[in-house]
Order: structure tokens, then C-alpha cells, then sequence
């Protein structure tokens, strides 16, 4: 596709997107499930229009699905303009129809990989956190300073292990997500999978979340967490100075 052909040729940004459909809860049933619509169409404008060239991954290269709760307005302060917009804006990523897959990313195109922007949703609680892939990219990223970047539930990605079962390849840093307060006051609350700031806590990260709702972001000097749909803005900037920075210091060496 044109997309990868493009991303082959130039320093690009990754934006690695769960693929999952249905989010698995305690109680053995299942919801529809995807990315949410602010997440991605926040931090992808602020990106685009600051230069970067843009590509979708996801772990196999299948097309992700946005989650319906996501332009829902009654979950968008019952913003029913603001619903038909981010539905508009979707329609303006074609790329989304062309995922890369992450399971197929060689070498060379992991060395022109600037950085890696992961967006929420619940469907990363489902197949992200659980993939030796993201695992590998996770730790590439690290090996390589890459500029690495997750928001709300995207920070599950931040558990994926290897085959070797050893820490999470960030365990230790500094990090936020969706908190439990936040989980607690939505409508599958006491049906979540797994509580995701409780077991980033558990696998070596050191949790910070604010007041739900509310931006919170964590600028860590190897990992840019934010915590909700609220914080995209606030960090998708300090990514785009991440970048600008690593790429200065780069082009200086």
C-alpha cells in the first residue's frame, strides 16, 4: 500500500492502535470495544498539521474499529456537535484503512520510526497488553530512544512482556492511565477485566493519576503518559517537543 511505501521512505510516527472487537469483562460477557475517536483524532491532527508523516499499525495489520461508547455524546459532556465531529474526522484517516502490521516490521523500518504515539479505548486491555510484539517495539523504542507516548487505556500496552516472561520493558518509569476513580464511575464499573492502574502498579510502574476527568499528564524522560481522553491535547504537545528535541540532538551528532 502507498502508506507503507511511505513510511519505508521517511522518518515517520507510529500510532499503534488496538485491533480488538470485544472487550472481555469479569462477569464472561462482552462489549463492543475499539479505540476512542478523541484519542486518536486529537494527537493525529496536532501531528499532521506540525509536519510529521503519519502511519497506523496494528498487531497483525487487521482494520481497528472505533468504539461506538466513544461517539456516544451522553460520554462527550452530551456534546452531540462535537460527536458528529470526531465521526467526520475519522473518515478523514484513510490510513486507517491501511494498518501496518507490527508483527511485520523490519529493521529498517523500525530505525526510521520516530516515535510511537499509543491511543486508548478498551480494546488495548485485550490484545496490546498481551503481545510479545509490543513488547519488542517497546523495548526497541527504549534501546533506541525513541519517543514513546501512551494515553488512558493505551497504557496497557505498557505490560507486554516477552517470551521470556521478564518485566515489562518500561517497568520502573513514571506513568499514568485511566485510573481506577475513573473506572470506578463509568457504567462497567465492577466489570472491568482487570483494574489497569492496579496492575501497572503491580508489574514495577510508578502510578501517578489526578483528579478524574481532568488533564494529567506524566513527562517522564523516557515515557509521555496521559491519563484520559482530557489529557490528549496537553500531551500530544509534549510529544511533538520530544520529538523536535530528540530529532535536534540527533541531526547535532
Amino acid at each position: 500500500m502507498c502508506y507503507t511505501f511511505l513510511m519505508n521512505q521517511q522518518p515517520y510516527i507510529l500510532f499503534l492502535l488496538s485491533s480488538a472487537r470485544v472487550l472481555q469483562l469479569r462477569d464472561g460477557t462482552g462489549v463492543p470495544t475499539g479505540f476512542w475517536a478523541e484519542e486518536l483524532v486529537v494527537p493525529w491532527n496536532l501531528l499532521k498539521n506540525s509536519g510529521w508523516t503519519l502511519s497506523i499499525g496494528t498487531l497483525d495489520g487487521s482494520i481497528p474499529i472505533v468504539d461506538p461508547e466513544s461517539l456516544d455524546p451522553a460520554n462527550l459532556n452530551h456534546d452531540s456537535q462535537k460527536a458528529s465531529e470526531l465521526a467526520k474526522q475519522i473518515t478523514c484517516i484513510p490510513e486507517l484503512e491501511h494498518p501496518v502490521s507490527l508483527q511485520s516490521l523490519q529493521a529498517g523500518q523500525l530505525d526510521l520510526m520516530q516515535g510511537v504515539f499509543i491511543p486508548g479505548g478498551n480494546g488495548p486491555l485485550m490484545d496490546l497488553a498481551k503481545s510479545v510484539d509490543v513488547a519488542r517495539l517497546l523495548q526497541h523504542c527504549r534501546d533506541h530512544h525513541k519517543v514513546l507516548a501512551t494515553l488512558c487505556h493505551g497504557s496497557a500496552a505498557l505490560l507486554a512482556t516477552a517470551h521470556d516472561h521478564s518485566d515489562p520493558p518500561f517497568s520502573g518509569n513514571p506513568v499514568t492511565c485511566f485510573s481506577a476513580a475513573e473506572e470506578a464511575a463509568t457504567a462497567l464499573a465492577g466489570r472491568w477485566p482487570y483494574t489497569l492502574e492496579e496492575h501497572l502498579r503491580n508489574a514495577g510502574f510508578l502510578v501517578s493519576v489526578g483528579e478524574s476527568w481532568q488533564s494529567h499528564v506524566v513527562d517522564d524522560a523516557q515515557i509521555l503518559s496521559g491519563q484520559n481522553p482530557a489529557s490528549a491535547a496537553a500531551l500530544t504537545e509534549a510529544f511533538i517537543q520530544r520529538l523536535f528535541f530528540q530529532t535536534n540532538k540527533e541531526n547535532r551528532q
